[in-house]
């Protein structure tokens, strides 16, 4: 019996040290490539069905325990790329307000976010409501890996621009600007905090 509540007990305390880790801790930019979607109904309007972008830049800051802000831009400034031939502009800037769920496999971070977009055609700047998700694979301590999707909506209000889809696939790295020794010590000590006997 005394064995049990000792696996039990360690068992709960590794359990609770892995999963309770915030990878997205620090502030962090990013650089990558994207690519939109639009319906086939839309994409008569837009002039395509899908846009390709790059670069997409992103910078995040943490703001709490478990919330980040993020602000996005997108650009197409390569109209061929082989699969895809962009006939139309695409510009968007993006702020997210983004929560970050506990670290899975001790290096994947997801989140989940919502925010607004205000995107470029070749009509208008026209704003959107965005929801979406990602996460970000961490392969070292400062680098990681970062897939992304929108659903950005526009309504009907707006004739310049349709509700369309957005994938992003970037690389971002730590800047480490909020997580000096003081900060990994009083991280350090809450996740050993509960694995006191």
């Amino acid at each position: 019996m005394k064995h049990k509540i000792l696996f039990i007990a360690i068992f709960t305390c590794l359990t609770t040290s892995v999963f309770s880790q915030n990878l997205n801790d620090s502030w962090q930019i990013g650089v990558g490539f994207g690519i939109t979607k639009f319906s086939e109904s839309d994409a008569a309007f837009i002039g395509d069905q899908y846009l390709f972008q790059v670069p997409t830049l992103s910078l995040t800051m943490p703001i709490g325990d478990r919330f980040s802000l993020d602000g996005a831009m997108s650009f197409n400034t390569i109209d061929d790329v082989g699969f895809i031939k962009n006939s139309a502009k695409y510009f968007s800037m993006d702020a997210s307000f983004r929560y970050n769920l506990n670290a899975m496999f001790n290096k994947f971070a997801p989140y989940v976010f919502i925010g607004g977009s205000v995107v470029d055609s070749e009509r208008k700047m026209t704003p959107t409501l965005n929801v979406g998700a990602g996460g970000i694979y961490w392969v070292s301590d400062n680098i990681g890996v970062n897939p992304q999707l929108y659903y950005k909506h526009s309504f009907e209000g707006y004739e310049s621009m349709r509700s369309h889809i957005q994938g992003t696939l970037g690389v971002v790295f730590k800047l480490n600007w909020n997580n000096g020794g003081a900060n990994n010590g009083r991280n350090a000590a809450k996740h050993l905090g509960g694995c006191m006997f």
